[in-house]
């Protein structure tokens, strides 16, 4: 036997089974398309490094792909408020997001996913592609066995470090850092506090009966990333009078400045492999969401995905392009009109 005479079929080859590949397959195997997810990690053990903090808009994207108040099914935990800080001061808001444990969120986006008939390869590596041939050939890394998959459609899926952009651009996709961990729940408000060095913030995210804590960068830092955001979470725990976590999870952020939907004639890529963040909040939930739903409508309406998601590129690059502005913009209105802490 050849090292890639297992070879496999389908229509639409998905790279990656978290939350913005489950939900595209979902919604194609929803219309009886054939579909196969590949996934490096393995699926039921996988936990995203993320806050859980869902927008309105990422709430309504949610349920515009698995239904009417399918997001409440979830139970999330709704805070009492919200809290943005910079420089000993704060502005306190209603919220209009909701918090719950990421893995919560992706494990019921892939169940509906699976359900729905699609196939999944976790514990999988992808280690070429010919977008040409519309083939790939993939490592199983539980038996070590080297296999291939004929597609007629490629979906990069696979975050922030995506090796499918490497390999079908043969260049990395630009990325920035954030870390994360548990600590004891210490008040119901989420608070944002805003980096003074560089543009990026700590958090603190109540979820029911735990919280997280973690700070970010979320745009191209000129500074040592690692250094500033274990300092800024330092400092920030001491702030809330919480333990720093002994436990912390650094995970690879994009920048929204390198941002791809499509290449070649027939793959595409989705969410966090697309460099879809918000620039300032590193919010990517409702991107991922809502880049897989109009994919989806490309592939069984038609209608282009590029033109579909056009202004939300533009308004993703157009942030990075006021990164500094904005910044200052909410830090200063929170110096001129917040408490102080």
């Amino acid at each position: 036997m050849s090292a890639t005479e297992r070879q496999y079929r389908c229509k639409t080859l998905i790279v990656g089974a978290g939350l913005a590949g489950a939900s595209l397959g979902f919604l194609l195997r929803k219309a009886g398309d054939d579909v196969l997810l590949l996934e490096l990690l393995d699926a039921k053990e996988k936990d995203k490094l993320c806050g859980g903090l869902t927008n309105a808009g990422g709430v309504g994207q949610f349920e515009m792909i698995f239904g009417a108040n399918s997001y409440d099914d979830l139970s999330p935990f709704r805070p009492d408020g919200v809290c943005e800080r910079f420089g000993g001061r704060e502005l306190r808001f209603e919220p209009g997001w909701r918090a719950l444990p990421r893995k919560r969120l992706d494990d019921y986006v892939l169940r509906r996913c699976l359900e729905a008939g699609g196939r999944l390869m976790d514990r999988t590596a992808v280690r070429s592609i010919d977008e040409a041939e519309g083939s790939a050939v993939c490592d199983d890394l539980r038996t070590g066995e080297r296999f291939s998959v004929r597609f007629n459609r490629l979906v990069g899926a696979d975050g922030a470090m995506s090796a499918t952009r490497r390999l079908t651009t043969c260049r990395a996709p630009r990325v920035t850092i954030a870390v994360e961990g548990e600590t004891p729940l210490s008040g119901g408000d989420v608070v944002m506090d805003y980096l003074a060095a560089a543009i990026g913030y700590s958090w603190y995210i109540p979820q029911g009966g735990k919280a997280t804590v973690g700070c970010g960068i979320f745009a191209v830092p000129d500074v040592d990333a690692v250094h500033i955001v274990r300092k800024g979470l330092a400092d920030f725990c001491r702030s809330m009078d919480v333990p720093v976590p002994r436990r912390l999870r650094g995970a690879p952020v994009p920048t929204g400045d390198d941002v791809l939907l499509r290449t070649g004639a027939r793959t595409y890529f989705i969410g966090d492999a697309a460099g879809l963040i918000h620039n300032i909040t590193g919010a990517g939930i409702a991107y991922a969401l809502l880049s897989a739903r109009l994919l989806a409508h490309e592939f069984l309406e038609g209608d282009s995905y590029e033109e579909m998601m056009r202004s939300y590129v533009e308004g993703v690059t157009q942030l990075v392009r006021d990164a500094k502005k904005t910044k200052f913009l909410i830090t200063f209105g929170i110096m001129k009109r917040g408490n102080k802490v």
